[in-house]
């Protein structure tokens, strides 16, 4: 062992001291029970007869969904398990007496060697009938011991420069405080300490190379290097100096990072007991002319132990620009979950664990049943799946250029993205189910998912869209969508192909306060349907009422195809879905209301027979029960056939057979009225391509009646914000944004009133 007399205040050093470095310890813990755990170090004879030593094993959490005690490793100290030789301290149902505990044999066993350093050498014993112990336990990183008015006093401290790897590494704090089960005697670790992450990039005129040369410093003197542990539990507190020679607040050289995520040039990471910095000089950065560059922390920012925090700085020739991730979960590698409202949740906070979640769903992707398909999710950081492409696993970096739909089978689960992004899509590969999910079905719910950067092209599948290929009797909620859909190909003659910005197939659903900006080009060989919807290719309801409410569609929706089909609406677009309506009869809702679409729709037969073709600025064709109201459109919508043989067009729909409904909706594309199968007089509809300030809103936020359905409720101070319970709320006209005069747009962040 080895004594790091530098991390000691000078008062300290008249007592009893000595620091406990192990060489080698790597646990995780979960914000919840711990599952899929395996034991990496179990001793001999777990239980023991009375009068026998105390000894256990160490639980490390293992990766869920492996059986082969794969454990995940601390991003600062790279071994995943304990080594012959390891040390602890330990006291057991609450006494102040202390023990140091080393592996051995497989466990941890008492080592009653020190006893010079007012350490019990007497070995804890079971008793008789005891069947377990209240244990506290920590270590390795340099643990403080002192005699204080014949007590004790427990520290542990960081180093102030951790640009080597030894002393980042070696001040990983862990500890345990939990009951030790007599039968099964084992102990799970947690992280103690604060991870700061620190991500330069460049801005203004700044170069990359500039940037990555810019040195870094956290604090200005101010930084707490020393923790008290708490006795009971084990936590770590900020140990504030009262003067003298105890050792006073520093400045921390960070660690330079070995890998930096994409678009970054370098990053820096620390280890920093739990601290409150609001107002401090955290961020200093030096640039290469000289030039210095500071960031002060704002007002409540406490660093939590057993936390990470990244900091993504633009650096800029005059200022850092800080944007804060405190991510609120534990920064061990590996799952972890938290429980809310009863339900536990798989955090989601790296690309990699987003990757993991999808391959924990899917299963095997070959049996059926091999997926966990009712896993819940929470993200809890911005993401961006092009980071798989650096990965060192070939499957992890395939992931980056065509990702594996969630859910290809189907899932069943809740997915709150909580407001957080995730970025670089990529899907190239023909699945039968196409999008970031694949089939969702009963009871999922997907809500504050924001896509960005979505890139979906090749083969045209039977159903694809930016955030799901098909959603069945489920919810979709306060999720976006941002990027390009381009497919090409030949349509299955046994199913249709359906292409939507959000979702291809939308059947039985609530679908509330969702935007889209997907440009969508489609480009077939027919022998079937083809239905293509800036927020929904297909709309129908089989089992239940299907409502697309408050949504905004901002692409562009092409639609070609050739050849010929018996079918009688085979090409069908729109700037809100392709088709809206029942496809047998039942009396079942099917409403689209307060949606806004801003794009052209372009549907165009290239063969020389003509073929019905059907583009619409909200709906394509609105077919039996199909009801569409308080909604309007600003794009252009063309239909062509073959031979120039003009299709069926309209501002508001292609066509709206006689049983469907469509009232109170405006269309201000060029073009023509040219809306079929409606006259406006006869409607409430209305046309004009120079709408006056309010004439629009004037239509569409008409007073109506409530209309009461499924959604969640979003709430910036809850957490999460985006909620993760189904509620029965009405909405109303209300949710037209009073604030836009001439183009209103739907009032997203609205919850409706109480049922």
């Amino acid at each position: 062992m080895k004594i790091h007399n530098h991390i000691i205040p000078k008062a300290i050093r008249r007592h009893s001291i000595r620091l406990w470095l192990a060489t080698a310890i790597t646990m995780t813990a979960t914000l919840a029970a711990l599952t899929g755990c395996s034991a990496d170090n179990e001793p001999e004879n777990p239980t023991g007869g009375d009068g026998t030593s105390v000894t256990f094993g160490a639980t490390i959490a293992a990766r869920e969904g492996h059986d082969n005690g794969n454990a995940p490793t601390s991003r600062a100290i790279p071994d995943g398990t304990f080594e012959e030789g390891d040390w602890i301290l330990v006291h057991i149902d609450g006494e102040r007496k202390v023990f140091v505990y080393r592996t051995a044999d497989g466990g941890f066993v008492h080592d009653p060697s020190i006893s010079s350093l007012n350490i019990d050498p007497t070995p804890p014993e079971w008793k008789s009938g005891e069947t377990g112990k209240d244990v506290l336990a920590y270590g390795p990183t340099g643990v403080i011991m002192y005699d204080v008015n014949e007590g004790y006093v427990f520290q542990c401290a960081v180093a102030k420069d951790q640009s080597k790897d030894k002393d980042y590494e070696g001040r990983d704090y862990v500890y345990a405080a939990q009951s030790l089960d007599r039968g099964n005697p084992a102990l799970t670790f947690r992280h103690g300490m604060t991870r700061v992450v620190v991500r330069l990039r460049p801005g203004g005129s700044l170069t990359s190379e500039e940037v990555a040369g810019a040195s870094v410093l956290l604090g200005d003197k101010n930084i707490f290097l020393v923790a008290d542990i708490d006795p009971q539990t084990g936590t770590l507190t900020a140990h504030v100096p009262t003067g003298g020679n105890q050792l006073q607040p520093q400045t921390v050289t960070p660690h330079r990072c070995a890998a930096t995520p994409a678009g970054y040039a370098v990053a820096y990471e620390a280890l920093l007991p739990p601290q409150d910095v609001s107002g401090k000089l955290f961020i200093s950065a030096r640039l290469s002319n000289g030039t210095e560059l500071g960031y002060a922390a704002e007002s409540g920012s406490m660093l939590e132990g057993g936390h990470e925090y990244i900091y993504n700085v633009t650096v800029e020739e005059n200022r850092l620009v800080v944007t804060v991730t405190d991510s609120d979960v534990p920064w061990q590698d590996g799952i972890l979950t938290t429980t809310i409202d009863g339900k536990e949740f798989r955090l989601i906070r790296t690309a990699e664990d987003l990757a993991r979640f999808a391959r924990d769903v899917n299963g095997d992707g070959v049996t059926s049943g091999s997926g966990k398909t009712d896993l819940n999710a929470l993200q809890v950081a911005d993401i961006d799946l092009q980071e798989l492409a650096g990965s060192k696993d070939a499957a992890l970096r395939a992931l980056a250029a065509d990702w594996v739909p969630i859910g290809n089978d189907s899932y069943t689960g809740i997915y709150c993205g909580n407001g957080y992004t995730i970025s670089g899509l990529r899907i190239t590969t023909n699945h039968s189910y196409n999008g970031f999910f694949g089939s969702v079905n009963s009871p999922a719910l997907l809500t504050g998912i924001h896509l960005r950067d979505v890139q979906i092209t090749g083969t045209i599948g039977r159903y694809t869209g930016g955030l799901a290929g098909l959603v069945r009797s489920a919810a979709v909620t306060l999720c976006s969508a941002e990027g390009a859909i381009e497919v090409t190909g030949s349509t299955d003659s046994n199913d249709a192909a359906l292409v939507g910005g959000l979702v291809g197939y939308v059947n039985s659903c609530s679908i509330n306060r969702c935007h889209t900006t997907v440009n969508i080009k489609v480009d077939v060989t027919l022998t079937n349907l083809v239905h293509v919807g800036g927020i929904a290719g297909w709309c129908i309801c089989s089992y239940g009422n299907n409502i697309l409410f408050a949504c905004r569609a901002d692409g562009d929706v092409s639609l070609t195809g050739t050849g010929t089909t018996t079918f009688s609406m085979p090409l069908c677009a729109g700037g809100i879905a392709g088709y809206n309506g029942s496809n047998d009869n039942r009396s079942y809702k099917i409403d689209i209301y307060a949606c806004q679409a801003t794009g052209d729709v372009t549907v165009t037969h290239t063969g020389t027979k003509a073929v019905n073709a059907y583009a619409g600025g909200l709906v394509g064709y609105n077919s039996v029960l199909g009801d569409l109201e308080y909604s309007y459109a600003r794009g252009t919508a063309t239909a062509t056939t073959g031979g120039n043989i003009p299709g069926f067009a309209g501002a508001i729909v292609g066509y709206s057979s006689g049983t469907s409904t469509v009232r109170k909706c405006f269309g201000a594309g060029a073009g023509g009225k040219g809306t079929s199968g409606l006259e406006a007089e006869n409607h409430n509809i209305a046309y004009n391509t120079t709408p006056l300030k309010g004439e629009i809103k004037e239509t569409v936020a008409d007073s109506w009646w409530g209309y009461n359905f499924s959604t969640t409720i979003y709430d910036a101070s809850a957490t999460p914000a985006y909620g993760i319970s189904i509620v029965e709320r009405v909405f109303d006209h209300s949710v037209w944004n009073n604030g836009e005069d001439l183009w209103p747009a739907p009032y997203m962040e609205w919850n409706g009133e109480n049922k």
